[in-house]
């Protein structure tokens, strides 16, 4: 006889089955003038799957999710700069606030308290883009130090 049990579950693409510390990649927004005055966005990309958007797999079984996103290293910073809860941080004193979103039109932030954001799924037990989505808004006409900013954040995933 043979015999096997599976339950449902999800991951990061590419990351095995691994349940905890997957790479979900990078919210990159790119090389910009220090003076720079607008919004930027970016889409996880570059995670335990390789280059290109972050995708998610699960079961078949499993047609929602929970996700959260911590406040990362800076919260609350760099309210002179533009408007965000988050801020990546060059050096000891420079930041550059952003924004971290469940949807892709940028309406539902994730709270920085960590409080989950539910998540409907339409590709049962196909890949899907991971729902994070951010947006630097500098709304200071003032140069920002030049440099590579900066943050972390721990995303998790619950179902």
């Amino acid at each position: 006889m043979a015999q096997m049990t599976l339950t449902g579950g999800c991951a990061v693409s590419g990351a095995g089955s691994s349940t905890s510390s997957a790479n979900f990649g990078t919210l990159d927004f790119g090389v910009h003038a220090s003076t720079f005055t607008g919004v930027l966005l970016a889409t996880a990309s570059g995670g335990a799957g390789g280059a290109g958007t972050t995708q998610i797999v699960c079961s078949p079984d499993v047609s929602a999710m929970s996700v959260s996103v911590n406040a990362g290293n800076n919260p609350g910073q760099g309210a002179s700069i533009g408007a965000g809860t988050r801020a990546m941080r060059l050096g000891t004193a420079s930041y550059l606030p952003y924004e971290v979103y469940s949807d892709a039109a940028m309406t539902t932030a994730y709270p920085t308290s960590g409080g989950a954001v539910g998540v409907s799924l339409t590709a049962h037990g196909g890949a899907f883009a991971l729902p994070v989505f951010a947006r630097v808004n500098k709304t200071s006409a003032g140069a920002v130090p030049a440099g590579t900013y900066a943050d972390t954040l721990q995303v998790t995933l619950s179902w």
